[in-house]
């Protein structure tokens, strides 16, 4: 999630007719907009958080689930309106099925361990996976049949399926995390607080110390300085959950992969926020909606566990299991 972007205020000259002093005096008592925009930033974070905590400890499975559908789904729906805004078609409509699809199968086959116990839920769940995109891919070639002609088929089909891939498929691994071990929520929670540290991490250091331009071309207010700030405060982020939650001892994680995890997370949430401004840049989009205050949309809020979110899953299969 990408927290270092502000708006940038234009206060427009006085006019020949308007007094320099009225003038400067109502640009004085205006808000700058980079403390209003971090305003509502904080306003929505600690509303994002409340949900999340909730969703996550105290409501049933069930909340969780719709949760991430309505998540995921409005993500999805926003790649393919920013890739409108490029001049790129897609079957907005038959993406957001096939993410509730993916999303649910998932829920489903890991659901059925109330019943099955022998059963490698992990493989069945990819099987699953496969199915799904199969099925998605087949349906995207199947709705170009009918038409006599379009003259951005390809482009059509290839945006279709992307959006698939790179939000749906990746945001799901938040449930393969959730399902993983029987302390899945803990290391859900993990994962989100090491993610948004990173963010607050790269705002807070970058826009007071940040010198030295990352990528200007995709991302022009990224800094090295705020760069190495979040990768600090994603493994403070790790410490803090290591510290308050024993669950995850249980787990396997010790103060080497804390610090380990910290680090890849950390530079992975870098490379999310990257990915979709890169995408935005070639655009010409600035956020991906306007629902949620200070911050955007739903993937401004998810783009950084796009990436952390498959690699912390790797991680617990190959190295703390």
């Amino acid at each position: 999630m990408s927290v270092a972007s502000g708006n940038s205020g234009v206060v427009a000259p006085a006019s020949g007719n308007q007094p320099a002093n009225v003038a400067s005096n109502a640009a004085a008592t205006t808000l700058p907009p980079s403390r209003s925009g971090f305003r509502w930033r904080l306003i929505s974070s600690l509303a994002l958080w409340a949900i999340m905590l909730a969703v996550v400890f105290w409501l049933p499975p069930t909340a969780m689930y719709i949760f991430m559908n309505v998540v995921i789904a409005r993500a999805v729906w926003e790649f393919y309106k920013i890739c409108e805004a490029k001049g790129l078609p897609s079957y907005k409509v038959w993406g957001v099925i096939g993410t509730v699809a993916l999303v649910s199968g998932s829920w489903f086959v890991f659901g059925m361990r109330l019943f099955r116990s022998t059963a490698d839920f992990a493989a069945l769940s990819y099987d699953f996976d496969i199915c799904i995109l199969l099925v998605f891919a087949l349906g995207v070639f199947i709705r170009q049949f009918p038409q006599k002609l379009n003259a951005h088929g390809i482009e059509t089909m290839a945006v279709t399926l992307f959006g698939l891939i790179y939000v749906a498929w990746l945001a799901n691994f938040v449930t393969r995390v959730n399902f993983v071990t029987a302390n899945g929520r803990y290391w859900v929670m993990f994962l989100v607080v090491v993610t948004k540290f990173t963010d607050i991490g790269a705002y807070l250091i970058g826009s007071s110390l940040g010198r030295h331009k990352m990528i200007p071309r995709i991302s022009p207010k990224k800094t090295w300085e705020g760069t190495i700030g979040g990768m600090v405060f994603a493994i403070g982020g790790s410490w803090l959950c290591y510290r308050i939650l024993p669950e995850l001892s249980r787990d396997g994680l010790n103060p080497l992969h804390m610090v380990v995890l910290g680090l890849l997370l950390g530079g992975a949430a870098v490379i999310g926020d990257l990915a979709e401004s890169l995408v935005k840049r070639e655009a010409g989009v600035k956020d991906s909606s306007t629902i949620l205050p200070g911050h955007g949309g739903c993937l401004d809020m998810i783009d950084s566990l796009l990436f952390t979110a498959p690699l912390l899953y790797v991680y617990m299969r190959l190295v703390l299991r």
